[in-house]
């Protein structure tokens, strides 16, 4: 396993673009990141297992989250798969659902929708 601390603008994009398999407030610890790589290892092979690691601090800052939308500054972590790194990534497409698996430029694109809606700047 590769776990890979997310530190930049570039590094989000690129998730985004990916839609990567995305959890929310999962510790980054071994035994929870090994947990999560053998879930989707009984649905598909990885072809790599890199584990991107995002802190909520990162969220906030690079998407402009606040108040109510905006991660916990600390112990707030997100972990992404990018759906390059698997053989038959529609394979987790369905499953995710019971494991709180979301697809990152989702959750990205929800939370740009839900500070616009709170600022009033609806289309």
């Amino acid at each position: 396993m590769n776990k890979i601390t997310v530190t930049t603008r570039e590094q989000l994009d690129a998730l985004y673009n990916n839609s990567a398999l995305t959890f929310e407030g999962v510790a980054p610890d071994k035994e929870n990141l090994e947990a999560v790589l053998t879930w989707v290892k009984n649905y598909t092979p990885l072809k790599r297992e890199d584990v991107y690691i995002i802190e909520g601090n990162l969220m906030n800052r690079e998407y402009n989250l606040t108040g109510d939308n905006a991660y916990p500054e600390t112990d707030c972590t997100i972990l992404c798969i990018k759906l390059d790194d698997m053989e038959r990534p529609m394979a987790v497409t369905l499953p995710r659902f019971a494991v709180g698996g979301r697809w990152f430029d989702d959750v990205v694109d929800n939370n740009a929708r839900r500070e616009a809606e709170k600022n009033g700047d609806e289309d």
